[in-house]
């Protein structure tokens, strides 16, 4: 017998009411392209116009792999490359992608220093992950959106059966679909769904094709497991927030155990701190 949560809530953080529509307006990301795609939709929610996903791009100097794009899309999506502007490209697909410095450079340099990423770093669990959205949450005048560099293999399916999501925040286990896919990727979290013995975060992802229109439920210790990756490369989270407010962001997330410093998820770092490729 399913063992349904007597009441379920929906909390959205407070920076994600501000692109919904944007999200929804924008759809599918460019290939390979997904930070870019990310940091360029937070900047135009705020504000900060004629900046587009390949502009975003080209200030955190990435670079676009050669070859078959249905190695890099997801199964179900079509490729995209409708950039505005030629891009950088490189035959070894371990050099394409978007560095994590690269992001936080090209975020500044695209609002004039209005908008900061902040770089977060833990030795992710299910409870540094809850700390996280409670620090959003609680300072709700900051609007921050976390931003997360991840595994996707680590992540549950998008696709989730709408029972077996009801049971899981009953307090029952599931066996939940296998990950979509298996990539370095970036993705935002808009809030959660809190039932009764559980609660599941909601994920916007760079694909409609994923989950509901692109959103999707993920359970904390899915979110630590894909920002851990454990594949010899490094995941972390930022949180967009106003240049004004970042080192309030900073001290508050230092106070909860938090590292303020970029990682490394496998692309190329220039010397000078920018990317050598996406």
């Amino acid at each position: 017998m399913l063992n349904l949560p007597a009441c379920l809530s929906v909390k959205f953080l407070p920076g994600a009411e501000r692109i919904n529509q944007p999200y929804r307006l924008t759809g599918q990301q460019p290939d390979n392209l997904c930070g870019p795609y990310w940091a360029s939709m937070l900047l135009q929610a705020h504000g900060v116009a004629g900046v587009d996903v390949t502009q975003l791009a080209l200030l955190a100097d990435s670079k676009l792999p050669i070859g078959d794009p249905t190695h890099w899309v997801p199964p179900g999506a079509s490729s995209r490359q409708d950039y505005s502007q030629p891009l950088p490209e490189t035959a070894n697909v371990q050099e394409a992608g978007t560095a994590a410095t690269g992001l936080v450079n090209a975020v500044s340099q695209a609002s004039s220093g209005r908008y900061a990423l902040v770089p977060l770093r833990a030795n992710w669990s299910p409870e540094s992950v809850e700390t996280l959205i409670a620090l959003c949450q609680n300072n709700r005048s900051w609007e921050a959106v976390p931003l997360c560099n991840v595994q996707t293999g680590h992540l549950w399916g998008s696709r989730v059966a709408l029972t077996d999501a009801l049971a899981y925040l009953g307090g029952e286990d599931i066996s939940p679909p296998e990950a979509d896919w298996d990539v370095g990727h970036f993705v935002t979290l808009a809030g959660s769904v809190e039932g009764n013995q559980r609660s599941l975060l909601l994920v916007r992802d760079t694909y409609p094709i994923f989950g509901w229109d692109g959103y999707h439920l993920q359970p904390q210790d899915a979110i630590a497991s894909a920002l851990r990756r454990d594949d010899g490369k490094e995941g972390g989270v930022f949180l967009f927030v106003a240049a004004e407010n970042q080192a309030e962001v900073e001290q508050q997330a230092r106070e909860q155990s938090f590292d303020i410093a970029s990682w490394d998820n496998g692309t190329p770092v220039r010397c000078d701190g920018q990317s050598q490729s996406s």
